[in-house]
């Protein structure tokens, strides 16, 4: 990025130094240093860009979680659903056996039922 003073600096440097080609030749080196300081911050910003950029991708890894953490604390989970899944199906079954138990308890000692029962046997 090329950079240049204002006339009116040309014109108070050629005051000072009382001829225009120094004037002009300070004004050019002038220039010349600024730009060698633009590109020297320009590098440092893209430098410390660069540092910024990987030290907040570190301090990120540190704070998300990450893909595989997420499918392992998952499958955790998941299994752990899968043994409560199964405790509901021993729990299921124990129930429609107490339930089948007690129907037949209830029919049995039912006195309705007991006086059929008794009628057909007598046949």
């Amino acid at each position: 990025m090329a950079y240049t003073l204002p006339r009116s600096v040309y014109n108070i440097l050629e005051e000072a130094l009382g001829n225009k080609e120094k004037a002009e030749k300070f004004a050019e080196a002038f220039e010349k240093i600024i730009e060698e300081i633009d590109k020297k911050a320009e590098k440092e910003i893209v430098e410390k860009k660069e540092i910024l950029k990987i030290e907040l991708k570190e301090e990120l890894k540190n704070e998300l979680v990450t893909r595989d953490l997420f499918e392992e604390r998952f499958k955790v989970i998941d299994e752990k659903f899968k043994v409560i899944d199964e405790k509901f199906k021993r729990l299921e079954l124990k129930l429609n056996i107490l339930i089948i138990l007690v129907l037949l308890a209830l029919t049995l000692f039912n006195p309705a039922f007991l006086s059929i029962i008794e009628k057909l046997l007598k046949l």
